[in-house]
């Protein structure tokens, strides 16, 4: 198992970084480099899963940390934009809460499986990659009202369908360790982990 001080660990909290320079272009009206400054955190995003399959140091704390991580940065632009006035307050206030409904179980789901892990929902996955896309959708003024309504339609439909798979239907066993050169020869997690497609299918 490798240690949770590990390169993709690094990258992952590296994203925390862009939040301060965030902060400073939004409260000085310079909307372009906001924009950049989104789009650096998500690339980020994007990068420390890329770091952890070449060093071979994924870890089910690297897959939680990973989640807290885009749920704390995109929340926090959303509620940058609201308290500026760029976006709408009210979707933003739906979409925090439903973002602790769902965080609240996973924490359930994790106490149920008896180990640290990850509930893997594509559905959430794809919300969160837009997520990136609605703080940069604010930070350009586009279609402000449209995508922020039309996003929380969506992650509340999400949250209700994901809350009762976590709350109620049946934990699939975590998969014993294994090798991790044989386990990326065979396409299989190198942690051990139980795959996304066993777990949210």
């Amino acid at each position: 198992m490798a240690s949770n001080l590990n390169p993709a660990n690094a990258v992952t909290a590296s994203r925390f970084l862009t939040l301060p320079p965030f902060v400073w272009a939004v409260d000085n009206g310079y909307p372009q480099w906001a924009t950049l400054l989104l789009l650096i955190c998500g690339v980020l995003d994007l990068f420390d899963g890329m770091v952890a399959r070449l060093f071979r140091c994924q870890t089910p704390f690297g897959e939680v940390f990973d989640a807290i991580a885009d749920g704390f940065c995109y929340g926090f632009a959303l509620l940058v934009l609201t308290a500026y006035g760029w976006v709408p307050w009210q979707p933003v206030a739906i979409i925090i809460v439903l973002g602790l409904i769902n965080t609240y179980f996973r924490f359930v789901y994790a106490r149920r499986a008896g180990r640290t892990t990850n509930y893997r929902s594509f559905a959430m996955e794809r919300l969160v990659a837009f997520a990136a896309y609605l703080g940069g959708f604010g930070t350009s003024g586009l279609e402000v009202d449209y995508f922020y309504w039309t996003f929380t339609a969506l992650l509340a439909i999400v949250v209700v369908h994901d809350a009762k798979r976590m709350a109620i239907d049946p934990v699939p066993p975590a998969r014993p360790a294994v090798d991790p050169a044989a386990a990326v020869g065979a396409g299989a997690r190198a942690d051990g982990a139980t795959p996304a497609a066993e777990v949210a299918s």
